[in-house]
């Protein structure tokens, strides 16, 4: 486990530079683009969300876990499943482009109409690197993925900015999504040293049709639920509802999301090569989802204590209202990492119809969830999601410890540790807020001693996630 344990670290490390890269520019930018324009800009942009979710979902069409769990690919699958992306980012184009009328009269916006027409540009782009990616990720090749992702978020982000100070609106984030995926893929095409041959095969596609399909279906429900909130605040709310809600969201995916998608990313394919050892896919699991937890659980403690004064900082007294759908996002948050890590485990040991099933009753108790919220108040809505969160960490991690051999006990060992470190940090981050300080100093003084006193507490109590995480690394280091 030595040599897989330092792997999945350093792998983890390149991965959450690569996702920061990302998700952090494109937050900043973000943030940045509020200074310009006005909460129901964001509102509309948040409305295609979804659109946009499911159709990079039928782009991928679930072939890139297959060609990374498959360890004898050849060219000749490679270039068909190229091919045959970029079919399907065409397709998806062009119904994009004849219902964006449709989702406008929905909506009841006009401007959605031009929003999505060019938004969807993104969509054929990203379809000609999805082969380009997925090698690179099978082979664990980090390091590349973060330059690429750094780059193009760099100076996509420039462009929104730029453009929403000349014209204040939303298309300044419509010009920083597809700049990004143009430059992202013109840089995977450069820095992935893979190019397709002249050769299609429908049998390299049937060879990954049946694991891809469970897969795809799985993705397809997932990515539909998971941004169906934006739909629903935009419809039965507003616009400003929806802005105040997107930020929050965006803030809580930029740090749970980068961190738990990071660790999963790395761990997915280091899981495949001992797939049939279930011992060590047990011992291994463990480990990655305690650590997870251990790294993001203080993140969002701090959103969420913090939130008031760190709103008032990144943005305005005018956006405020965020501070409240923070607190709620930042639990939301913090459970994340279970199912999305765990899930993982059925899907290399094969059991991707298991998967699909999952999804199915999960993502019924997720809708559910949502219309209580909906028939309520904003408020109760943010509720409700933090109890789908819940029952999902453990309805997902119930199933794929079951799979192994586990049980529930395992989710619960991995997350006493830490949160027995929470709880004196917590308290004392808390206190801090309650002095009056300056919004500034307020939030370095609680942040950074939440920090020290939950890192004290973990070393003094031989926390063992602190242990795995910082041992690894310091061996890392010390080889390289």
């Amino acid at each position: 486990m030595g040599d897989i344990a330092n792997k999945s670290v350093k792998g983890t490390l390149w991965s959450m530079i690569e996702r920061f890269a990302t998700m952090g520019v494109q937050l900043l930018c973000t943030l940045a683009i509020a200074h310009f324009i006005l909460p129901d800009q964001f509102g509309l942009v948040g409305m295609i969300s979804i659109f946009m979710a499911f159709s990079m979902v039928i782009i991928d069409s679930g072939f890139s876990q297959a060609l990374i769990r498959d360890q004898n690919v050849n060219q000749r699958d490679y270039s068909s499943v190229f091919y045959f992306n970029i079919f399907v980012g065409l397709c998806v184009y062009l119904i994009a482009y004849f219902s964006a009328p449709y989702i406008s009269l929905f909506y009841n916006e006009p401007l959605l109409t031009p929003l999505i027409r060019v938004t969807f540009i993104s969509m054929v782009c990203l379809s000609f690197s999805v082969v380009q990616q997925a090698r690179l990720f099978k082979e664990v090749n980090f390091a590349t993925v973060s330059k690429i992702s750094l780059i193009s978020a760099i100076i996509s982000g420039i462009c929104g900015i730029y453009t929403a100070y000349l014209f204040r609106n939303a298309w300044a984030l419509i010009v920083q999504s597809v700049s990004s995926a143009c430059i992202r893929t013109c840089l995977f095409w450069f820095y992935g040293k893979w190019y397709p041959s002249l050769i299609f095969s429908l049998q390299s596609i049937k060879k990954y049709l049946i694991f891809s399909m469970n897969l795809l279906g799985t993705n397809m429900i997932a990515s539909i639920t998971d941004n169906l909130p934006n739909l629903l605040i935009g419809k039965y709310f507003n616009a400003s509802a929806l802005a105040y809600y997107t930020i929050p969201e965006k803030i809580q995916r930029s740090i749970a999301g980068t961190i738990s998608f990071s660790i999963h990313r790395v761990s997915y394919p280091i899981m495949v090569s001992f797939q049939n050892e279930q011992q060590q896919l047990l011992e291994y699991s463990k480990k990655v989802v305690g650590m997870a937890f251990f790294i993001i659980a203080p993140l969002m403690l701090i959103l969420a204590i913090l939130s008031k004064p760190l709103i008032l900082i990144l943005l305005s007294e005018d956006w405020i209202e965020v501070a409240t759908y923070l607190k709620y996002l930042a639990i939301y948050g913090a459970l994340y990492c279970f199912a999305d890590i765990n899930l993982d485990i059925l899907i290399v040991r094969g059991k991707t119809k298991k998967v699909f099933q999952i999804e199915i009753v999960r993502k019924i108790v997720f809708l559910i969830c949502l219309i209580i919220g909906i028939t309520a108040t904003i408020n109760v809505l943010l509720i409700m999601l933090v109890v789908y969160q819940l029952f999902n960490a453990l309805f997902v991690s119930y199933f794929a410890e079951k799979e192994i051999g586990g049980n529930l006990l395992i989710l619960f060992h991995a997350t006493i540790p830490t949160l027995c470190c929470l709880i004196p940090a917590g308290i004392v981050c808390s206190l801090i807020t309650l002095l009056n300080l300056p919004n500034v100093l307020c939030v370095l003084l609680a942040s950074c001693s939440l920090i020290g006193i939950y890192l004290l507490v973990a070393k003094l109590s031989n926390n063992c996630y602190f242990n795995f995480s910082y041992n690894n690394f310091k061996n890392i280091m010390s080889k390289s």
